[in-house]
């Protein structure tokens, strides 16, 4: 009962805070949920109904098809085809603003990172990822994502997603590899993490080639055929299954490699029709659990006492992201173009928020440090949203005319 009573309460504050937050700041519903849930975690009652079992798991779920629905969006073809200037500029990005932080992180607060290095690298490049799906809703907003400024910003937040799946990988590993170092147990307990991950991304590519002998015969199901639900949802629990049979954590990627398996297996007309029910399964339904949890991780004191951190973080990212577009991409878009897209670039809060959330649930990073990156996150999102917009209507015009020539193996 008090879970339900909780569950109506974010409900409320969803449709009335939510909503003006949504409408005047440009905010996404998901942070007024999880400001909410760093409120109510400085309440008993509300601590503990957030602490039970039952809204862990619930919680849990939110998570895992929140991490589906990133997998079943993530396009393959586009990412094979994606040309050098993204690439490159993805791994220069991503790396230089992982390492400035992780050096922030590690040289000036190491006892927030278990004084490891390694630790501190993670969580920087963690916070480095792109969210392509804010990009894309404002691209859209303003018909620029089939422009070429709008591929190159859109390639670099998928060929992002690599690095996300990567990065979450290398987290669920390192506990053993810190705790066990190279002794024998050390070594099978790795075993028992890298089986289970190479065995998904094989049947995930088994997937991939048979899917297409297997989508002309689903074709011929009806639209409203009770077996593509059941398909789906067999693929996930199946991937579920088998990716946290050693580990708990694995279930992190096995959820994005389902989402990849279910998006190769269905035809595009399956894919579509389903997507809205499965992202209002994601994000509507379970989604709130997820997104206050996140929250009632959330410390009020370690907001009140490291304010410096959490503008070193904004900083570093803003600087980092926009210096290093205008560097790369300056001749490509043209001077001020450039700096438009590293500000869009410096849009987060996808799989970024996981890969921190699980560095901390796992107990490699401090709750200070973990509410600081929060904190940067939900402080960049207005930021980001309206600075990037602002410039995209005012220079619609000049992106417009940049030639469009072919991102697709280009040559830096």
């Amino acid at each position: 009962m008090e879970l339900m009573g909780l569950a109506a309460l974010i409900c409320l504050v969803v449709v009335t805070i939510g909503y003006f937050v949504n409408k005047y700041l440009r905010l996404p519903w998901m942070f007024t949920v999880v400001i909410l849930g760093m409120v109510l975690g400085n309440f008993s009652w509300a601590s503990n109904i957030i602490q039970s079992a039952d809204f862990q798991f619930l919680a849990r779920l939110g998570m895992l098809f929140f991490l589906f629905t990133i997998g079943i969006d993530l396009d393959l073809q586009q990412i094979r085809k994606l040309g050098g200037p993204i690439v490159y500029g993805n791994i220069i990005l991503t790396l230089s603003e992982g390492l400035l932080l992780g050096s922030l992180f590690y040289f000036v607060f190491p006892e927030f990172v278990s004084h490891s290095f390694w630790v501190a690298l993670l969580a920087g490049i963690a916070f480095g990822t792109v969210g392509e799906v804010i990009l894309l809703a404002i691209l859209k907003e303003f018909g620029l994502e089939k422009t070429k400024f709008g591929q190159l910003a859109l390639g670099i937040g998928v060929f992002d997603d690599i690095f996300e799946i990567l990065v979450l990988a290398i987290i669920i590993s390192i506990p053993e590899i810190l705790s066990n170092g190279s002794n024998s147990i050390g070594v099978a307990n790795a075993l028992d993490l890298i089986l289970p991950l190479l065995g998904l991304i094989l049947i995930t590519i088994i997937l991939i080639i048979i899917g297409k002998h297997i989508k002309p015969l689903i074709a011929k199901l009806k639209a409203d055929s009770f077996a593509i639900p059941f398909l789906i949802f067999f693929v996930i629990f199946t991937f579920l299954f088998f990716g946290t049979r050693n580990n708990e954590n694995m279930g992190v990627v096995a959820a994005i490699f389902s989402g990849i398996a279910v998006n190769q297996l269905l035809p595009e007309n399956f894919t579509q029709q389903y997507k809205k029910p499965l992202f209002f399964i994601a994000n509507i339904f379970l989604g709130p659990f997820f997104f206050l949890s996140l929250g009632g991780k959330m410390s009020f004191s370690a907001l009140a006492t490291l304010p410096i951190l959490i503008t070193l973080i904004i900083l570093i990212s803003l600087i980092t992201r926009v210096g290093i577009s205008y560097l790369l991409f300056n001749r490509l878009l043209g001077k001020r173009q450039s700096v438009i897209l590293g500000v869009g670039l410096t849009a987060k809060f996808s799989t970024s928020v996981i890969s921190e959330n699980l560095l901390f649930t796992i107990g490699l990073i401090a709750q200070p440090l973990y509410t600081a990156i929060m904190a940067a996150f939900i402080i960049l999102k207005p930021i980001i949203v309206g600075v990037f917009s602002r410039g995209l209507a005012s220079h619609k015009k000049a992106i417009l005319e940049i030639p469009e020539t072919n991102l697709v193996n280009q040559e830096g």
